[in-house]
């Protein structure tokens, strides 16, 4: 399959392709997160948001990909790093001043970030909101399996993967969207 296939089947969200890539990499990126500390469940969780990474990055970007799965790796150990960045402890107890407009200017952001996010969220399926909403609560993709009858955990993964781009998608075609991203 040359690459112009292979990114408009990825793009589509081909299954027997995504189970290929599932069933390729997944394997080199939990090996890669559990040797630092992490778990399977993180593997998941950045496996996945990799993917609707580099979704977003071809729909938007056009870009190139000459190995998919040298791509995705990498980004998947980008992610975890910038995750462990997070969790960090520093010793400097330090609290950063923040001017109160800044402070209001930060809140009205996201207040209308979170406020367009709802109501894309809500032009979702039932079954689409409902399965994000077991994401965030932090279900494990079995308890999605248990629910819905999928097959697999790798369907409940791309399952996950199609409501998380059709949302991305409604909030990117908004025309508010670029103005939100702007003002950052």
């Amino acid at each position: 399959m040359n690459n112009d296939d292979f990114v408009r089947q990825f793009l589509e969200g081909n299954a027997a392709l995504l189970n290929d890539i599932y069933k390729n990499s997944f394997k080199y990126v939990l090996h890669y997160i559990t040797s630092r500390d992490g778990s399977k469940k993180d593997a998941e969780d950045v496996f996945h948001n990799a993917l609707l990474l580099i979704y977003v990055k071809l729909k938007e970007e056009k870009i190139t990909i000459q190995s998919f799965d040298n791509y995705l790796f990498t980004v998947c150990k980008n992610l975890w790093k910038r995750e462990n960045a997070k969790h960090r402890v520093t010793k400097n107890n330090t609290i950063p001043l923040v001017s109160e407009e800044l402070d209001k200017a930060a809140f009205y952001l996201e207040h209308n970030q979170w406020e367009l996010y709802k109501e894309k969220y809500e032009l979702l399926t039932k079954q689409c909101k409902d399965i994000l909403n077991m994401v965030f609560e932090k279900k494990s993709y079995s308890e999605i399996v248990s629910k819905y009858s999928y097959a697999s955990q790798t369907v409940a993964r791309q399952r996950v993967f199609k409501c998380k781009s059709r949302l991305a998608k409604l909030i990117k075609e908004d025309f508010r969207f670029s103005k939100l991203k702007h003002s950052k």
